[in-house]
């Protein structure tokens, strides 16, 4: 709600402001030097918008840089995934291999032939594909990592920049609700008094036209 101010010796109102809850949020004066407008935060309302401008200013010029430790978990990671890999890798091709030792020593009693010799080849040219593959896996999941802490980044500082920009958003539209309700008293109490002056004009002229009609009688 707006409360309006004004005086009993003057029609012009040159103070508004608005109230929630019982707290002045805003208020608009008009003086001499020009119009002057003031919003009013809570002292959370305070923190918060402090805390998202710092952190902004903070974070901003680091957003492409990496820490050591950054860096280091980075490293952690990929080793981690390499090792599972390379875990998978082992438990694929190995019973493979073992299987088909089995099988040549009981069908030829020894593994010093063409045919052993052929399926070990074409297994092991399998597993060397599988680690290549493992080694480029994991250069995509590295650049996989720095995407994702890159776009984390990214939101966390589009999310500062929202949030100051829809609080002075907000107190914007709450300095112009005052300043409208002000206009509006004062258009107001314009028209009041330009009603006055011609209700007074028009009285003036009565008294002189009965006067007048005195003597032409």
């Amino acid at each position: 709600m707006s409360k309006l101010n004004s005086s009993s010796n003057s029609n012009f109102n040159p103070y508004s402001t608005i109230s929630v809850n019982g707290q002045n949020k805003a208020s608009v004066a008009y003086t001499p030097y020009g119009s002057f407008s003031t919003y009013n935060m809570t002292p959370a309302q305070k923190e918060a918008y402090n805390y998202a401008q710092n952190e902004f200013a903070k974070n901003l010029s680091q957003i492409n840089v990496f820490s050591d430790d950054i860096q280091k978990d980075f490293d952690n990671q990929v080793q981690n995934f390499i090792d599972s890999g390379a875990q998978d890798i082992q438990e694929i091709y190995e019973p493979m291999i073992r299987e088909m030792q089995n099988d040549i020593a009981s069908r030829f009693g020894n593994l010093d032939n063409s045919i052993f010799m052929d399926n070990l080849n074409s297994i092991e040219d399998k597993r060397a594909q599988a680690v290549s593959d493992l080694a480029q896996d994991a250069q995509l999941y590295r650049q996989d990592l720095i995407n994702n802490e890159l776009n984390n980044r990214y939101q966390f500082l589009d999310y500062l920049n929202n949030y100051q920009q829809q609080t002075e958003n907000n107190i914007l539209s709450t300095l112009n609700q005052a300043t409208n309700s002000l206009n509006g008293a004062n258009s107001y109490y314009t028209k009041q008094s330009a009603n006055n002056n011609l209700s007074g004009f028009s009285n003036i002229n009565d008294t002189l036209s009965s006067i007048l009609g005195l003597f032409i009688s």
